[in-house]
């Protein structure tokens, strides 16, 4: 069941006896994503469709456990406004040619289907015309944007920028792994210096280079998890998108609830899980656990620590349901190398046994957003998404 409740990887849920158990049931064309493309609303008899200002949910708790797990997948793209040194390329040459086939291969070895939501620009062996892409400055990095990319380079030359031959490597994959964008070129999209324009643009790379490659528009993953234009995400056509963290700890000060995060990953506090629901006409998807990077203070962080909230994430989900979604950027194995390589490889495995053991399973953020819109679209006795008109009377069209 679903229900009006007021707005803000690894996802679990729990299902009830009105659904049905049967996996081929529940995901018929499980193997090809491009049939999980989210339900297009329908305009209403007397006006445009005018989407829900608050996050709409299933009154109907899960009663079968689900893990989901995303994957920023960003080589130099993620933090050469930051930083910008030779130690990035490094890193990025690093997670090209090492660091995303070891995930991978963790991945695959146990069984384990994971969302990767991989930046634009590198998708494709080098850069396109770049002429529709209205430029940004930042107050922390006011050069234009693409000052650091090698205008003419290419993966065989810049491997730390360009990763076509990676795309192609998670789509042959067994079992199938979903591919989704992290944004066209990595600009921070809730930043000071952001315009609407550039985020259309962006959307619209994207959906050019879905494409080109033959893979679906459905799940958008924010550059460093700032949200914004979510109606124009919905009118390039994605289905769903990863939403700000369901936080154990949430202070009215930003830098206390980054402290207090802090100190959770050195306490190894159990994370919460997490329901989706649907935003302005895309599912959103919040997270549970972020798996931080074993680099400057956090290199401090014991491994123990991170594993103990993983499996306490693991057996919250399995014992009461929900979702829990554990996500990370496989950039982040290279501080400390294999350090961090050792505790998600040690997660998955548990996690590939529990899947065996039919304890709960694992979904990609598609799968999990076509489920949400299927289960809503049953509690309302139609097939279309919620439309509101104008007046703010819902009125649903079969």
């Amino acid at each position: 069941m679903y229900e009006a409740a007021t707005c803000g990887c690894i996802v679990i849920f729990k299902k009830t006896s009105q659904i049905s158990t049967s996996p081929d049931a529940r995901y018929p064309a499980s193997a090809n994503y491009a049939s999980w493309r989210g339900h297009q609303p329908f305009r209403n008899r007397s006006s445009r469709i005018v989407y829900p200002s608050v996050a709409i949910k299933t009154g109907q708790e899960m009663t079968q456990s689900t893990v989901v797990i995303s994957l920023d997948l960003e080589l130099c793209w993620g933090s050469f406004d930051l930083s910008f040194d030779d130690d990035l390329l490094k890193m990025g040459r690093w997670t090209h040619d090492v660091g995303t086939p070891n995930l991978l291969n963790h991945l695959t070895r146990n069984g384990i289907s994971a969302s990767w939501a991989v930046v634009g620009a590198m998708m494709r062996p080098s850069l396109p015309d770049l002429s529709g892409l209205p430029e940004v400055s930042y107050p922390h990095f006011s050069k234009p944007w693409f000052s650091y990319v090698p205008q003419e380079g290419h993966e065989l030359t810049h491997p730390e920028w360009f990763g076509a031959s990676l795309v192609e490597m998670i789509r042959s994959a067994e079992p199938q792994q979903e591919i989704g964008f992290h944004s066209f070129s990595h600009v921070p999209f809730g930043r000071l210096g952001m315009t609407r324009e550039r985020a259309v643009a962006e959307y619209r790379y994207c959906a050019r280079i879905a494409q080109e490659l033959g893979i679906p528009t459905t799940c958008f993953v924010f550059p460093r998890n700032l949200v914004a234009y979510l109606a124009d995400l919905r009118d390039a056509g994605f289905t769903c998108f990863r939403d700000v963290d369901k936080l154990p700890v949430r202070f009215a000060s930003n830098k206390l609830t980054s402290v207090g995060m802090v100190l959770a990953d050195f306490a190894g506090l159990s994370p919460r899980m997490i329901e989706p629901s649907l935003k302005e006409g895309i599912v959103s998807i919040p997270g549970s656990l972020l798996i931080r990077c074993a680099a400057g203070w956090r290199k401090y962080i014991p491994d123990s620590s991170r594993l103990r909230r993983l499996r306490k994430g693991l057996e919250r989900v399995r014992r009461s349901g929900g979702v829990f979604h554990v996500w990370f950027h496989p950039e982040n194995l290279y501080a400390e190398w294999p350090r961090l390589e050792n505790v998600v490889a040690r997660f998955l495995e548990e996690l590939g046994v529990l899947v065996r053991n039919g304890d709960l399973r694992c979904l990609t953020l598609g799968q999990l957003a076509s489920e949400f819109r299927s289960q809503l679209a049953a509690k309302q006795g139609c097939n279309l998404s919620p439309a509101y008109t104008e007046a703010g009377l819902a009125d649903f069209v079969t």
